[in-house]
């Protein structure tokens, strides 16, 4: 796979996929150390099936990559987003935000929700979210909408395939 993000490289990482950047790029996660820090590669987009892809759709200086699997009756999301782009703290929180409402929307349409209780044999790792931006904006960015549309947009449009692509 390769990603139109000047500087990353992507490759096979065991059962998932290893993102490294030339320079530390900015990292918000829901992930233990993924607070709006730096770093220079991450791993994610874990397969239990052998048939699972990766999905990258890309536009206007956004790439999103995408993984749904099935496994153990329960549906994992992994989503990683990557805007080239410098971020201030609030803009990448709610660009979070807008991929779990975009993870909520599309599974609620392919009835794709866990229903049943956590559970800690499974990590509780159903959806792994990664925001990533060149660097942070020392500079309060003005709300502008149209950022959130455009990822929305390329986060369905990901998630849409990826849940198309699952065998259940």
């Amino acid at each position: 796979m390769e990603i139109n993000f000047k500087g990353l490289t992507v490759t096979p990482n065991g059962n998932g996929i290893l993102f490294k950047s030339d320079t530390p790029f900015y990292i918000l996660a829901n992930r233990d150390n993924f607070d709006f820090c730096y770093i220079k590669e991450f791993d994610n987009h874990y397969a239990n099936q052998p048939y699972l892809e990766r999905i990258l759709v890309e536009d206007h200086g956004i790439s999103v990559v995408t993984t749904v699997e099935y496994f153990e009756k329960k549906y994992f999301t992994n989503v990683s987003v990557f805007l080239d782009a410098q971020l201030d703290n609030i803009t990448m929180l709610n660009v979070y935000r807008t991929i779990t409402e975009s993870i909520a929307t599309v599974a609620y349409e392919h009835d794709a929700i866990n229903k049943d209780e956590l559970s800690n044999k499974l990590g509780n790792y159903y959806n792994m979210i990664y925001v990533v931006c060149r660097k942070k904006s020392e500079k309060i960015i003005s709300f502008d909408i149209s950022l959130f549309y455009e990822v929305k947009e390329l986060v369905s449009k990901a998630l849409e395939q990826s849940f198309n692509l699952t065998k259940y």
